[in-house]
């Protein structure tokens, strides 16, 4: 399968290694604060270089010193040294080169991978003549860059894409042009494109058929989110079968959302970790940013697994990291972990009431009872996010969704409003991720919600969406 290059991001701490991988991304995501050690876990996140998309990697400081998670840290960055097809090398260009980035500059040479030697903090022409000692890391290409003023930042893109392998580059490119449709799709749906809705009227008033482009097999991303201390870390440890995320005791270990790749037979899966979602009112400092981080996770994810703590049971809290991602139309699996703890058929009845009563709005979304811990339920795990992935994807024919439509016409009727009669023309599916569909009324302002559930209801029902929201948009004709 086509594979997206990765890029990492490597260096000691305190040299800006967040604040370029935030500007290369283009928005903030790592959390960039004057206190060591702030980025703990390896950041992953996709982001376009000049038209090619590609996975950016930030990673905590090398820090040779053992304190705190000095050693945890290190271990992360030298396993996304090795993961990368051209490596970013951070130095501060004000500092000068110390002993431990040439400690750094030493574990490059093992990897053998093109390394580009960003020397960051020179935000002045006149302080170009600084970057000469970082010649002596023994590494050919080396650029002045100022994250604050973006200084350099247009060359470290085009010498990256310079290094990247022919293959590779390629698939960059293919990916972004792939985004570009999708983003397509949503002006389709969102009437920014006028000329492409006619066009679309017109086919579907011939009868015609819209025909979603095929997309390539691509992971699933699975973002696994939930209240702190629910075990998301251990669980994903657990599948990856290393150590991927850092686990302690100390709450809050895991500050930002990161992502892993990993095949598990024949299946490809980019997990995503997140910081546990706290209630707004709990949230300072640097978990505001984890917090944010945890609902990009969402937002990047096909499937979303909620963890939620068998003894503790669920809680609104649950229910609203549920919903959250129900706004956005992401298939939710509840994953009821820790189930090694429950030692009465009393507590498993316990259980199933919370369940049922924080849950009500998605009866849909499957619940899988493990222990990441024991390894238990894992297996359906998986075999549910394939399912729900497979529905998230699929597509349903013009010809046959009108036919259906029809059928539901005929049975329910929309209200009058303002006693007019509504009709609903005529539809297709415009987009899967969600699967999204477009349909034409008179008065598309005068169905009220009720029929909307109706109709969405019989839809997934009918096409087999069952276990996952979708989306219907009312256009007007």
């Amino acid at each position: 399968m086509k594979r997206l290059p990765v890029v990492s991001i490597v260096g000691r701490p305190n040299v800006g290694k967040s604040s370029l991988f935030n500007r290369l991304l283009g928005k903030k995501v790592a959390i960039i604060d004057g206190t060591p050690g702030v980025t703990r876990d390896r950041i992953v996140q996709e982001a376009e270089i000049d038209g090619h998309k590609v996975i950016l990697v930030d990673t905590g400081g090398v820090d040779i010193s053992g304190e705190g998670f000095a050693k945890e840290t290190t271990e992360q960055a030298k396993r996304a040294m090795e993961e990368a097809d051209v490596i970013v090398f951070v130095v501060d260009g004000k500092e000068g080169i110390t002993p431990l980035d040439e400690e750094v500059a030493r574990i490059l040479r093992k990897w053998k991978k093109p390394v580009i030697v960003a020397v960051n903090k020179i935000d002045e022409p006149y302080m170009e003549d600084l970057i000469y000692d970082a010649y002596r890391l023994g590494f050919e290409e080396v650029i002045p860059v100022s994250t604050i003023h973006k200084i350099g930042v247009p060359t470290l893109k085009e010498k990256i894409l310079e290094l990247l392998p022919e293959n590779l580059r390629k698939s960059a490119k293919e990916t972004f042009e792939k985004e570009e449709r999708r983003e397509r799709a949503e002006k389709l749906i969102s009437g920014e494109s006028a000329e492409e809705l006619e066009g679309l009227i017109e086919t579907l008033e011939e009868g015609g058929e819209y025909t979603i482009e095929e997309e390539e097999k691509e992971p699933i991303k699975v973002a696994i989110v939930g209240r702190p201390n629910m075990g998301k870390s251990t669980l994903l440890n657990t599948l990856v079968g290393e150590e991927r995320a850092i686990i302690s005791d100390i709450p809050g270990t895991t500050r930002d959302a990161i992502d892993t790749y990993v095949k598990i037979g024949d299946d490809e899966f980019i997990f995503i970790d997140t910081a546990g979602i706290r209630r707004r009112g709990k949230i300072k400092d640097i978990e505001y940013y984890s917090y944010l981080r945890a609902l990009d996770a969402i937002d990047r994810a096909d499937v979303v697994v909620l963890l939620v703590d068998a003894e503790e049971g669920p809680t609104d809290r649950d229910a609203k990291i549920s919903g959250i991602a129900l706004e956005k139309f992401k298939p939710i699996i509840i994953a009821v972990n820790k189930i090694d703890k429950l030692q009465s058929q009393k507590s498993w009845e316990r259980l199933h009431r919370e369940l049922d009563l924080n849950f009500d709005f998605i009866p849909y979304a499957p619940r899988v009872f493990i222990s990441a811990k024991e390894k238990k339920g894992l297996d359906e795990l998986l075999r549910q996010i394939k399912d729900l992935y497979r529905q998230y994807t699929k597509k349903v024919r013009t010809g046959e969704f009108n036919r259906s439509l029809r059928e539901l016409m005929e049975i329910h009727q929309p209200p009058v409003y303002k006693n007019k009669v509504v009709k609903i023309y005529y539809g297709t599916q415009v987009k899967t991720k969600p699967p999204t569909f477009l349909l034409f009324s008179n008065y598309p302002e005068g169905i009220p919600k009720s029929f909307r559930r109706f109709l969405e209801n019989r839809l997934r029902e009918k096409f087999g969406f069952n276990k996952i929201p979708i989306r219907i948009v009312f256009k007007k004709r």
